[in-house]
């Protein structure tokens, strides 16, 4: 008798078992563990019952390239409710190495390290930059063979030249008010023999050691004005009040054919063969009178009627070139 009440006992509390086992998730009760993801300055939490980092970080939706690695933060190495896995994005780097150029990415701090990671086994002395440097993004690392050896040199910059235009000052002079200072670069070199016993020295990559400074000269602008073709020299500004015509068939005043700008003038304000400058049409010849064309009034000539429309009557700037 008391077998069988240890054996009802027992299926009793097998049922019992699995009837909690079927109500936990009606009460709300959640065994799964919570994990924070962080990546690229965000992060999500998942909940889950996942083991393996890489399949949590999955469940998160976080996109991983090749070579993108992970780390579990803090000292337990196993996820366990409360743990954040950080993603660790991939630098990628180039290996020249016998006249070849492979990309690779990982996620190790330095030169060194990256290369184990990828499977390249060099003595150190064989690699630039050194093992030791941390590694960046397009980093290029070059490896040389036995027999092969780097060379290092500085050459000289020389200092750009800066310009400062100065509208006080007379147009077309100039003044160095700064002398500048040469910068230098430092050339990786290796050296090697070729198939005849050669000596040969190959430029493997130059780097900025000291940036130079510019040289800064002073540029006269004073009675200058900026076209579309640079600044110009003008001699003198007028206020004008400026309408538009459209081809007649005939010459201008001066006998040429009207064009794109070409403007009809007073000669007595302005003279016939003076190049201009307005803002808005363009550098322009004064080449044409008009019967209503007296004093400060000028006619821009326009391709189509459109054109003469939209401009209307307007008033402009008109500078007298130099040139």
């Amino acid at each position: 008798m008391p077998e069988k009440k240890r054996k009802l006992h027992g299926v009793y509390l097998m049922a019992l078992i699995m009837l909690l086992l079927s109500i936990l998730p009606l009460t709300g009760f959640d065994i799964a563990r919570r994990i924070t993801v962080k990546w690229d300055g965000q992060e999500k939490v998942v909940k889950t019952n996942l083991n393996q980092p890489a399949a949590v970080i999955k469940l998160a939706g976080v996109p991983m390239n090749p070579g993108d690695g992970y780390q579990i933060v803090g000292v337990n190495p196993v996820l366990q409710d409360g743990s954040v896995i950080q993603v660790l994005r991939a630098k990628k780097f180039k290996v020249h190495r016998n006249n070849e150029i492979k990309e690779f990415a990982s996620t190790k701090p330095t030169v060194g390290e990256a290369l184990k990671s990828v499977g390249i086994a060099v003595k150190k002395d064989f690699v630039h930059p050194p093992v030791e440097t941390t590694l960046e993004n397009d980093t290029h690392v070059y490896i040389i063979n036995k027999g092969e050896k780097f060379n290092f040199t500085e050459e000289p910059i020389e200092a750009p030249i800066e310009y400062k235009e100065d509208f006080e000052m007379a147009f077309g002079t100039e003044q160095v008010i700064y002398e500048g200072k040469q910068g230098t670069v430092t050339v990786v070199s290796k050296s090697f023999k070729d198939e005849v016993g050669g000596f040969n020295i190959m430029e493997l990559s130059r780097k900025e050691k000291v940036k130079p400074e510019p040289k800064v000269i002073k540029k006269g602008m004073a009675m200058s004005v900026k076209t579309p073709n640079g600044y110009k020299r003008y001699t003198k500004k007028l206020r004008c009040e400026a309408t538009a015509y459209i081809a007649t068939g005939n010459p201008t005043a001066t006998g040429i054919m009207p064009y794109w700008g070409v403007i009809a003038v007073d000669p007595r304000f302005i003279p016939l063969g003076t190049k201009v400058y307005i803002p808005g049409y363009g550098v322009a010849l004064a080449a044409d009178t008009g019967g209503a064309i007296r004093g400060n009034i000028i006619d821009l000539f326009m391709n189509t009627y459109t054109q003469a429309i939209n401009w209307g009557r307007r008033n402009v700037d008109v500078y007298i070139l130099a040139e």
